[in-house]
This record gives C-alpha cells, sequence and structure tokens, in this order.
C-alpha cells in the first residue's frame, strides 16, 4: 500500500505541472511531455537546483516550447507544489505543537487566498524571479489552470502521506490519531525540506523534520524506523514510475520505407 500511494502522488504531481504547460505554452504530445517531467524529477537527485530546470530547457526548447515559457511553469509548479505542502501540513499542528500552532494555520489561509484570486501567484513568481535575479516570468497561467494546479498539487501531497501513515501503523501507531500527523507531517516536511537545495530531495532534512511529527504517535525508535523507511518507500516509487514512464515513452523508431527492404 505504502508503494502504491506515492507512486500516486508522482503521478498527481506530474499532472500539475502537465496542467500549467498546457494552459502557458504550446500544445505538446503526451509522450514528449512525460518524457520531459520524468528526466527532471529524476534529477532531483542530483546535488544543486539547477539540473531539472536545464533538463526542462533543453527538451522543452526541442519540443518547441519557449524558454520563457518552460522557466514560468517550472518557477510556478514549485511554487504551487511548496505552498500547498505548507498548507496541508497544519493538520499535523494540533497533536506536534500543541496550542502553540495557531501560526502553521496561515500557509492555508494564503493558499486558500491564492486559489481565489490565483493572479497573485504571479506577484510571487516575479518576486521569487527577482531574488533568483532573474526577469519576471513574461507569460501568465489562467485563474482556471491555476486552481486546477493548486487542486492536483494538494491531492498529490494528501495521498502522499498515506504512505507514511501506513508504514506507521503497521509499528503500532493508532490509525485515527496518525492520520492527519502522517499526511500533514509528510507534506510540511517534505515541502520545507525541498527549499535546502544543497541536499539532494533533501536527504536528512526531511528526516529530522519528519521525527518531530512521528513521536507525536510513536517513540522515538519506531519513529526512526518510519522516517527511514519512508525515504526508501519514496525513492524506490519514483525511480519506478519515472524509469517506467521513461522506457514507455522512448522515441519510436521509423518504420523502413519499402524501397530500403531487402528483397
Amino acid at each position: 500500500m505504502a508503494l502504491a500511494a506515492n507512486a500516486l502522488a508522482v503521478l498527481l504531481s506530474m499532472a500539475t505541472w502537465r496542467t500549467l504547460l498546457s494552459d502557458l505554452g504550446p500544445g505538446v504530445p503526451g509522450r514528449t511531455a512525460t518524457r520531459i517531467y520524468f528526466t527532471s524529477y529524476l534529477g532531483k537527485y542530483v546535488p544543486g537546483a539547477v539540473w531539472g530546470v536545464l533538463a526542462q530547457l533543453r527538451m522543452g526548447g526541442a519540443a518547441g516550447v519557449p524558454a520563457p515559457v518552460v522557466l514560468a511553469v517550472f518557477l510556478l509548479n514549485l511554487i504551487v507544489a511548496v505552498l500547498t505542502g505548507l498548507a496541508v501540513g497544519p493538520l499535523a499542528a494540533p497533536w506536534t505543537l500543541g496550542a502553540e500552532a495557531w501560526w502553521l494555520v496561515l500557509p492555508g489561509a494564503v493558499t486558500l487566498a491564492w486559489a481565489v484570486r490565483p493572479g497573485l501567484l504571479h506577484h510571487l513568481a516575479a518576486f521569487a524571479a527577482r531574488l533568483a535575479r532573474r526577469s519576471a516570468p513574461a507569460t501568465r497561467a489562467s485563474d482556471r489552470g491555476m486552481r486546477r494546479a493548486l487542486a492536483s498539487a494538494t491531492a498529490s501531497w494528501a495521498v502522499s502521506g498515506l504512505h507514511l501513515w501506513a508504514l506507521a501503523v503497521m509499528l503500532g501507531a493508532p490509525p485515527l490519531t496518525a492520520l492527519p500527523v502522517c499526511v500533514g507531517g509528510f507534506a510540511l516536511a517534505t515541502a520545507a525540506a525541498s527549499l535546502v537545495v544543497v541536499l539532494p530531495d533533501g536527504w536528512g532534512a526531511r528526516e529530522g523534520l519528519l521525527l518531530l511529527s512521528l513521536t507525536a504517535v510513536l517513540p522515538w525508535q519506531e519513529a526512526t524506523a518510519v522516517a527511514v523507511a519512508s525515504r526508501l518507500v519514496c525513492t524506490l516509487s519514483e525511480v519506478l514510475v519515472g524509469g517506467a514512464a521513461l522506457l514507455l515513452t522512448l522515441p519510436r523508431r521509423p518504420a523502413p520505407s519499402p524501397a530500403s527492404t531487402p528483397a
């Protein structure tokens, strides 16, 4: 169950990216879009934050997507993923931080505001581009496209947290209490760790944050085992889904013409 839950979450994250791509750029065939996404997605295991966007720029350009559109999709997808992860995170707050967790409601309120007024996300993207000393995205996604991206990203976090819940229950966590702790804790830990760009896929940072949530429903030893098992399950499911997608979208060889077929 844990492996299947995270595999479904990976597919939902691709749906978020494809929603933004189809809304912002020219039409790209499904096979090509899938190949671009998963080549970039698996690049997150390489240290540094540039490999994914470089892969998208190169492959997107070959597919006829202008570089400004590729950069805009990459930046908006990252913002949507982090914001929705921080919005789902407070589900774990009452069990991990108690009454002092009220401030964690703020990311959820901000995300809700952006769902009502999606155009505000473009201002955030422009601000992030200035921080990176890049020009602001010249293209804008439609309100409908942004809302669909926010919805699929939120669904991805909710589904991905189920793998952590299955592992925690297997080691003795109470199922009802562990569900919000695991779903919220995984979203918050992963979204926050994704900002630590010097670590491939937030290795170490995510596990440390996960422990803070898991100790609300498990002893330290079991919580550590669940955090480590979560990393293994996520890595395996991501590599399996990404590898299968790349194999299924290999460029097709042209059929030999009758003139070139030997008699």
